[in-house]
């Protein structure tokens, strides 16, 4: 878990600033992926948002998002999100949106026409096209801001930082606050690694898959 971990807390606590408790709605693209199922679980069940929104299209990838990633509600991100999110009717603004799935630029003209004033979107993905100009991103004054796990070792910021999160993660766990996201291990060799790529290239994965040496 900790990858996944210090990505979601980083990007929700520390670049998005979420407040424990906000009376806010977030969108989570991607919800029952790697990243996405602990991005939900720690809007939901640590900082207590009350409407966390995410994206999946099979039955059993809204059920996994659900489940474990504690999502409120499911929104398929194959058709239109703009009404979608509109049909839930929420009681309160949509004021962040979490982007997990390439590429960035395909969600950043939705994202603007569904956030509400000074709202916040963030990425973890590449994308070398980021059309903002002219839109919504303008005229709400909204923010956008990059997630990298390599930023604080890389430039030496805060190097206890990740210590500590990982600390809160192993409480949370023993808590049973949060779940694991690991959904499938596999051997460690060549093959495990074929598969495992051929998963993921795929689409198909929910959560993490993960390689450990030895029969699994």
């Amino acid at each position: 878990m900790p990858l996944a971990w210090i990505t979601a807390w980083e990007t929700l606590v520390e670049r998005m600033e979420i407040q424990e408790g906000e009376k806010a709605a977030i969108l989570i693209i991607n919800g029952a992926g790697g990243v996405g199922s602990v991005v939900s679980q720690i809007a939901r069940r640590v900082l207590k948002m009350p409407v966390v929104i995410t994206t999946a299209s099979r039955e059993e990838t809204i059920k996994f998002s659900k489940d474990i990633g504690a999502a409120t509600h499911t929104v398929n991100h194959r058709e239109d999100l703009v009404k979608q999110v509109e049909e839930l009717k929420l009681e309160m603004p949509l004021k962040y949106v979490f982007i997990t799935h390439t590429p960035t630029s395909g969600y950043l003209g939705p994202t603007a026409k569904m956030l509400a004033p000074f709202g916040k979107v963030c990425s973890i993905v590449q994308d070398e096209e980021m059309p903002m100009y002219g839109t919504e991103f303008m005229s709400k004054s909204l923010t956008f801001v990059w997630a990298l796990l390599g930023t604080k070792p890389y430039y030496g910021v805060q190097p206890e930082s990740h210590g500590q999160i990982l600390e809160r993660l192993r409480e949370l766990l023993d808590d049973d606050e949060v779940q694991c996201h690991n959904t499938q291990k596999l051997t460690l060799d060549e093959n495990g690694v074929r598969e495992a790529h051929g998963i993921i290239e795929g689409g198909k994965e929910k959560g993490k898959v993960a390689l450990e040496f030895g029969d699994v």
